[in-house]
């Protein structure tokens, strides 16, 4: 049987035949991956509001680290008071032992201060970045203005509780004071020699002079860290 063959050009397949550049059909597993790969590669506008976010998150926590510290400090003058409170009823006829325990007290005391100083200081530090970033903020005059006295009226606030908590250890040193000289009166009928050349007298004297240094050094802290719009209010 003989075939009949086509008569004319033979012209190719389509399928066998590739324009150059002409895009080729990906298989399967190619279309996954570049899935895969388009999905992880993050765009611009997706990464700031994610840093944006971080960094808030991370002032947040800052912010709250130093609130507990003040918190406790404040709490550890309540715990003094609530010591105070037992000192003097055992020791009221006992001038020796009440400087002793006093000078533990204002030893007490003084930590309690420093550890609060530390976590002013932290506040300070983030108030005026706080600040600095409004400073630099690409925002219009007045927003930038607003920016600023959201920045100082919270920093106000703060440095309300910081002057409270100063007042609240000079009182509580002024008690400590107090008792030490009526202890010492009380010594001069109860205890031989001179008691205001003892080592109890001497340590507890010394200690409350450091409560006093220490005290007032917070207080200039605050006055020369906090940002200045937030100082309207204190008394010099």
């Amino acid at each position: 049987m003989v075939s009949t063959l086509p008569s004319g050009p033979q012209r190719p397949s389509p399928l066998s035949i590739s324009a150059p550049g002409a895009a080729q059909t990906a298989s399967p597993a190619g279309q996954a991956y570049a899935l895969v790969k388009a999905a992880r590669t993050p765009r611009a506008s997706s990464v700031l509001p994610d840093l944006e976010g971080l960094q808030k998150q991370m002032k947040a926590s800052r912010k709250a680290l130093i609130g507990d510290t003040k918190g406790r400090a404040r709490e550890k003058i309540g715990q003094l008071r609530e010591q105070l409170k037992l000192v003097k009823k055992l020791y009221a006829e006992d001038p020796r032992n009440m400087a002793r325990r006093l000078a533990a007290l204002a030893k007490d005391l003084q930590g309690a201060v420093k550890d609060y100083a530390r976590a002013a200081k932290d506040s300070g530090e983030m108030f005026n970045q706080s600040l600095a970033a409004a400073d630099e903020a690409a925002l219009p005059p007045e927003a930038r203005s607003a920016e600023r006295k959201a920045v100082e009226g919270e920093a106000k606030v703060e440095i309300s509780g910081d002057m409270d908590f100063i007042k609240e250890v000079r009182d509580f040193s002024k008690t400590l004071k107090e008792l030490l000289q009526t202890a010492r009166i009380k010594a001069t009928l109860t205890v031989e020699g001179k008691f205001e050349q003892s080592e109890d007298y001497k340590d507890a004297e010394k200690g409350l002079k450091a409560v006093d240094e220490a005290t007032e050094d917070l207080d200039q802290q605050i006055r020369t860290d906090m940002p200045p719009g937030s100082l309207m209010t204190l008394e010099a």
